[in-house]
């Protein structure tokens, strides 16, 4: 006689979740699946695509982009954009280096006046020459502008209007890469793992070190974007990105930044969801509006981020300027430093979110508003009485009680799911 299988602990949550919550907990996302929040139209277009194209490698997935749209491109194990078919040019560890990244390097500084054969000489001599209060300038700073556009133009990835970017593997990944979305509409970037958005060529700013300028995913102008269940992380931990320090010619000991942000929306976007993703060990980790002076997002910036786990993050969880922000059951765990940073006429509406560090759930400055509801563990002072504006009178969703939604995160978000393509 058959003796029934016993379900494992997950799965009758799953099961549970799945008839007890309005969100969805099936192991399977649907091709057809709708977006909440602002960016709800985003996949609108999918229904009108003919054909979908695999990608497995990076020219592959280049070629796919190139395509007329509307696209719908399917990710097929990992791909590192570091790698043109003869190897990847990435670190293993931080103060390493790769062969052929060395001979790039060389080839490029070479009859300049600032010669190197070496990664490891590059970073000792560039940081040694400047004072720590100067910006970088003449012939080195046109040095490393052009050690910089070799590596932007190799592992940028331009995502153009009517794309919809899927995994379809469970280890389907995007590595090396930087994402950019700009001056787009209706764009869906679902199930993929992105990471380790490395730049060798930090540039010296005055009395603020070394700063890195490309991003795992960056958001520029753009409007009807929806990012779901994404695992955005860093492979290097704090302490090792800390511990690579260089001297400048003051003496001054400053941190090789090879990383800036994990997701970074400047520039005026409109309608953008960004649900069910991991956020995993990383510095600067969403910036949303780039400068207090840039007055024009003013209006814009309307975006809802919910279900998504910050993990093990320093800070910008995320940093908010003139966007109108919905969040809610959103999951904040090890957080280092600073969570959520609110900045320059910031219209925050925060909902049964969960923080495990009280402290350090919300920054002290008190611009913009920032309205809260029936989250846990939230620091309280500085908090609006009232919202500016109310999440429901701008589109349909359902909370999850915040009791439940670490469980319901943990168990949710991330990549790694299947997808049925019908």
């Amino acid at each position: 006689m058959k003796t029934a299988k016993k379900l494992s602990f997950t799965a009758v949550f799953l099961l549970c979740a799945s008839l007890l919550f309005s969100q969805t907990f099936s192991e399977n996302l649907l091709l057809s699946d709708a977006a909440s929040g602002f960016g709800q139209n985003a996949p609108s277009f999918i229904s009108s695509v003919k054909k979908s194209v695999t990608v497995t490698d990076r020219s592959s997935l280049l070629a796919a982009l190139k395509e007329t749209g509307p696209r719908l491109i399917l990710v097929k194990g990992k791909i590192d954009m570091t790698d043109s078919g003869r190897g990847s040019l990435l670190p293993d560890s931080v103060k390493a280096s790769v062969p052929r990244l060395d001979a790039k390097i060389a080839e490029i500084t070479k009859n300049t006046v600032l010669p190197v054969s070496s990664y490891s000489q590059w970073k000792t001599k560039y940081t040694a020459s400047f004072n720590y209060s100067e910006n970088e300038s003449g012939k080195v700073k046109e040095v490393r502008a052009a050690l910089n556009a070799f590596w932007k133009n190799l592992i940028e990835i331009h995502i153009p209007s009517q794309t919809a970017l899927i995994g379809i593997t469970n280890d389907a990944e995007i590595t090396g890469g930087s994402l950019v979305i700009k001056d787009a509409e209706n764009v869906v970037i679902r199930n993929l793992k992105i990471s380790n958005c490395y730049n060798p060529f930090p540039k010296l700013e005055d009395n603020d070190g070394l700063n890195a300028d490309l991003d795992c995913l960056s958001l520029k102008g753009s409007k009807n974007i929806w990012i779901d269940h994404c695992t955005f992380y860093t492979p290097f931990s704090k302490d090792q990105i800390e511990s690579d320090k260089y001297l400048t010619a003051d003496g001054e000991k400053v941190k090789w930044q090879v990383y800036d942000g994990l997701l970074d929306l400047t520039n005026a976007n409109d309608f953008v969801t960004i649900s069910w993703c991991i956020f995993r060990n990383h510095d600067k980790t969403m910036l949303i509006g780039n400068s207090d002076k840039n007055d024009s997002d003013e209006g814009h910036q309307t975006i809802t981020i919910h279900h998504c786990w910050f993990d093990g993050c320093n800070q910008r969880l995320p940093m908010v300027r003139f966007a109108t922000l919905h969040l809610y059951n959103n999951l904040y765990t090890d957080t280092h430093s600073k969570g959520i940073d609110r900045r320059k006429n910031c219209h925050i509406y925060s909902e049964n979110n969960v923080f495990s560090d009280l402290e350090k759930s919300v920054t002290n400055n008190t611009f913009g508003s920032f309205y809260d509801r029936g989250s846990i563990n939230i620091k309280s002072s500085g908090l609006s009485a009232s919202p500016e504006w109310i999440p429901s009178d701008r589109y349909s969703y359902r909370a999850d009680p915040a009791d439940y939604v670490e469980q319901i995160v943990k168990a949710g978000s991330g990549n790694s799911k299947s997808i049925i393509l019908k």
